[in-house]
């Protein structure tokens, strides 16, 4: 018996897929969404390789990284508008570019001044983080 009541999965094509992430990050900045990311497997892991930290989702929690309402709105802009937010692994000290779609390290940190977080960051914000095994 074939049931079809129910749609089949059908992939989707990578143009579409960016204009989906590209709404998204339209209709969050318009809202004025909170910043809060859920990473795949695979961009769990902090980038720099000698670090072991897996941050599995961030709740950024920008509201308490400061009462100057101009920081908090520079930081909501870099994330749904910009690249993401820079800000040390709570684990190895080094920076890293927390985006929506994965992480990247920062060994330069002076073309990020409007994204960068406070260097307390993690202590504000809500995160989750596999055990290091």
């Amino acid at each position: 018996m074939n049931d079809t009541s129910y749609p089949t999965t059908q992939a989707v094509a990578p143009e579409e897929i960016e204009r989906r992430i590209e709404e998204y990050r339209r209709l969050g900045w318009e809202r004025r969404a909170p910043a809060h990311v859920v990473y795949h497997d695979k961009d769990q892991p902090c980038p720099w390789s000698e670090c072991d930290a897996q941050i599995s989702g961030i709740n950024f929690q920008l509201e308490k990284m400061g009462d100057d309402a101009f920081f908090h709105e520079r930081l909501l802009s870099a994330w749904w508008r910009g690249a993401g937010l820079v800000g040390r692994c709570p684990r190895c000290g080094q920076f890293v570019l927390f985006g929506l779609q994965g992480k990247q390290k920062v060994a330069d940190i002076s073309a990020w001044e409007d994204a960068l977080l406070p260097d307390d960051w993690h202590q504000k914000a809500y995160l989750i983080m596999k055990p290091t095994r």
